[in-house]
């Protein structure tokens, strides 16, 4: 049969010159189409993976950012099934997909050092037709998506963790939410690493910003005494919530869903100051409401990073992680997010 015609291009990969090739990886097809929307990285090396959601379909997504007047790309088009990849933009080039200046506050305090810096100079684009909005995405675009970026890691050595595989919306919060709620994380990065042939993670991260969570298995409910802010730096994700300790009942809840009973190991993140409980009390319940475990912690130390709270036995199901206010009158308990392992 006859071969495509492949030059090599400036970032490694093998861009086909006709309209209907596969690209290096013979699982994935990827069709060159150029957009003139680029420029240079400026000698910044790719560390990140940005994924958008079209908003819109395929065709008309691809199209549109070929376009001069679109003003704007991305490296990587993945239709709706995922029998189908544009390839816009060359990852050795900067396409223009986020509109957002980095800031690490943005992104759990990963990569300060390029505070002030365009994101677009480090990170290469993936839209996926479809909309922020839609509850679930096809399993074929979602396969076909993950081993993309498993293959853009391993080129530029990007790690595979939510710090670098990134939404649009984690980058620029104040006016994106793609790829959105639905999108399915966990599945999502397990899939990258298992095409990576690295180890996947069964962890379920439940962050006090429900638009950070994958909302088939993780969800944040605060009671009516609770702010929300991100003023204290070492936050995950997006911010957190706070609230004085008194004897009340109106706990935060982090809830988490299991397929299966599982014994899991819990760790939680918060951001310490003078002012916080130094007994935070966090309860363990299974799916039933049953307590299954409970510690209190120093929340005045130890932030900006994760910390082991125990091991407790989980039943299939929605359990749950309460922070609760009920501790020593006089302080702050910090709800941020909490990891389920």
């Amino acid at each position: 049969r006859a071969s495509p015609d492949f030059h090599r291009a400036s970032d490694g990969t093998l861009a086909p010159t006709g309209p209907s090739f596969s690209s290096a990886s013979a699982a994935l097809n990827i069709i060159w189409r150029p957009s003139p929307n680029y420029s240079s990285r400026a000698g910044y090396p790719v560390h990140m993976v940005v994924l958008h959601s079209c908003e819109g379909a395929y065709s008309g997504c691809w199209s549109y950012l070929t376009t001069s007047a679109a003003q704007a790309s991305a490296h990587y088009v993945v239709n709706g099934d995922g029998s189908e990849i544009s390839k816009l933009v060359y990852e050795s080039n900067k396409a223009w997909h986020v509109a957002a200046t980095y800031y690490c506050s943005n992104n759990n305090g990963t990569d300060c050092r390029w505070d002030g810096v365009g994101s677009n100079y480090f990170t290469v684009g993936i839209e996926h037709s479809g909309y922020a909005s839609q509850t679930s995405w096809p399993t074929g675009q979602i396969a076909s998506s993950a081993q993309l970026t498993c293959e853009i890691s391993k080129r530029h050595d990007v790690p595979r963790d939510r710090n670098h595989i990134v939404s649009h919306a984690r980058l620029q919060p104040y006016d994106r939410t793609d790829p959105g709620a639905g999108w399915p994380w966990t599945d999502y990065m397990n899939k990258v690493n298992t095409n990576c042939g690295t180890a996947g993670t069964t962890s379920i991260i439940v962050d006090n910003n429900n638009t950070l969570n994958d909302t088939l298995q993780a969800k944040f409910v605060d009671g009516s005494g609770w702010t929300n802010a991100s003023s204290q730096p070492e936050y995950y994700g997006g911010g957190y919530n706070y609230a004085p300790t008194a004897a009340v009942s109106d706990p935060a809840t982090f809830w988490f869903y299991l397929p299966a009973a599982a014994t899991k190991t819990v760790d939680a993140w918060w951001t310490d100051y003078t002012n916080r409980s130094t007994t935070a009390p966090y309860i363990a319940y299974n799916a039933a409401g049953t307590e299954v475990g409970r510690v209190s912690v120093n929340q005045q130390i130890n932030g900006g990073k994760w910390n082991q709270l125990g091991t407790f036995a989980f039943t299939a199901g929605w359990n749950k992680i309460q922070l609760s206010r009920w501790t020593t009158s006089g302080y702050y308990v910090v709800a941020d997010a909490v990891q389920i392992r």
